[in-house]
């Protein structure tokens, strides 16, 4: 197992207050993350039965004397750090509101507290500074496994699945990457089942339904809700019925969302590539039930590096992705106050010819006053120098993302 430094989780948090609310789906590192930075802190793990683990010295305390001890800790100004905070008593965010502490790091990663916490009225609304702990950055995971695999080719296609920490667990350097991903079969469910188990059955096939339609290709709200109408999940055919559900996804950080360019319809994709890649083969191959060749893994690949070099992009020029489908259909389109900034084609092969050269050339060239990249593993696949067209490899891109 490799130890992956998150320089932008890792340079944000360092600089917020102390009275921290990290969220987020499960599996994503909050833990190991939280307890790595503030290794001064006094950590507590609430256990399922409602029992609390003191880490610093090895004891399990009853609420009770949790509660005496947490008094003492906060009148001395010490850290403290409470995971799987949500499996307290109600009463425990009453408590969190009336001592108003100045110094706790609170840990949570279900569905049901996340709707509670976030929402008008709760008793922590403005106590503390709500941080959302996603996939490892983009930028943070080529770097790291530039160390351990030269191949640009190669590289990216790892980074764009092993953003998953528990994914990265099983990473060596000798493991082919789709060996790593056909042991996700029973992970995946597992995991998102842990995320609704706050949840009525009904409210969980909605979301797991959601997931479902959009790993099936089905990006806007009508599409969504024409596959959970059609799999008798909602009672109607209608947007209002999983506007609501959608949005608790996002926030999660299950979902992203793209707003079409000089539109008002969003897209929806699934932030997770491990994720995404199990339902999508769920539902076309019934993945869950068999042993598929790994042909069949390769099959969203592709869509897979686009998305993530369009966020990468994003975070580079600090632009916001958006959605461009006319004149043509972009793989990378950036914008900053609905105007129009950078245009990206990812070419993700080994080898181009010049027919496919002047394809892209025609398409990047129809976007004006717009800064224009193409993308490919190397240069050197490029079979001659294009005009007006910056050409961005992976040693560029990394060059870019160390500089800064």
């Amino acid at each position: 197992m490799i130890i992956v430094k998150r320089f932008r989780d890792e340079e944000r948090l360092e600089k917020l207050p102390r009275n921290l609310l990290i969220y987020g789906r499960r599996k994503t590192g909050k833990t190991f993350l939280i307890k790595h930075l503030f290794k001064n802190s006094h950590y507590f793990f609430v256990k399922r039965g409602g029992g609390i683990f003191y880490e610093n010295l090895g004891e399990n305390l009853e609420y009770k004397a949790f509660i005496i001890l947490l008094d003492r800790l906060f009148d001395e100004g010490k850290l403290v750090i409470i995971d799987e905070f949500h499996r307290l008593p109600d009463e425990f965010l009453d408590y969190l509101h009336l001592k108003a502490p100045l110094n706790v790091i609170l840990i949570t990663s279900t569905l049901h507290l996340v709707k509670k916490i976030l929402k008008p009225g709760s008793p922590l609304t403005g106590l503390f500074y709500e941080y959302r702990l996603d996939l490892i950055d983009e930028r943070d995971i080529l770097v790291n496994l530039k160390e351990y695999i030269a191949d640009p080719f190669k590289l990216v296609e790892y980074s764009v699945y092993l953003r998953e920490p528990i994914l990265l667990r099983s990473f060596t350097k000798d493991i082919e990457l789709f060996d790593i991903l056909k042991g996700f079969r029973l992970t995946v469910p597992a995991l998102l089942g842990e995320i609704f188990t706050e949840e009525e059955r009904g409210f969980s096939a909605k979301y797991e339904g959601i997931l479902r339609a959009i790993a099936s290709g089905k990006a806007r709200v009508g599409e969504i809700a024409g596959y959970l109408y059609s799999r008798s999940i909602i009672r109607r055919e209608d947007h209002g019925l999983v506007t609501s559900f959608i949005d608790i996804l996002c926030k999660l950080g299950l979902l992203g969302r793209i707003r079409e360019y000089s539109g008002r319809r969003y897209y929806y994709y699934l932030s997770s590539p491990m994720i995404d890649l199990y339902y999508y083969l769920d539902e076309k191959y019934n993945f869950s039930e068999r042993d598929l060749d790994v042909k069949y893994f390769r099959e969203k690949l592709p869509h897979h590096v686009e998305t993530f070099f369009r966020n990468l992009l994003a975070k580079i020029f600090n632009l916001t992705p958006a959605a461009v489908v006319k004149p043509y259909e972009i793989d990378v389109a950036l914008v900053e106050f609905n105007k129009l900034r950078v245009v990206a084609e990812v070419k993700w092969r080994k080898s181009l010819d010049k027919s496919v050269l002047r394809r892209i050339e025609r398409k990047l060239s129809s976007f004006r006053n717009v800064r224009r990249i193409l993308i490919v593993p190397s240069e050197s696949i490029l079979p001659e120098r294009l005009e007006d067209i910056e050409v961005w490899d992976v040693q560029k891109i990394i060059d870019l993302i160390k500089a800064s």
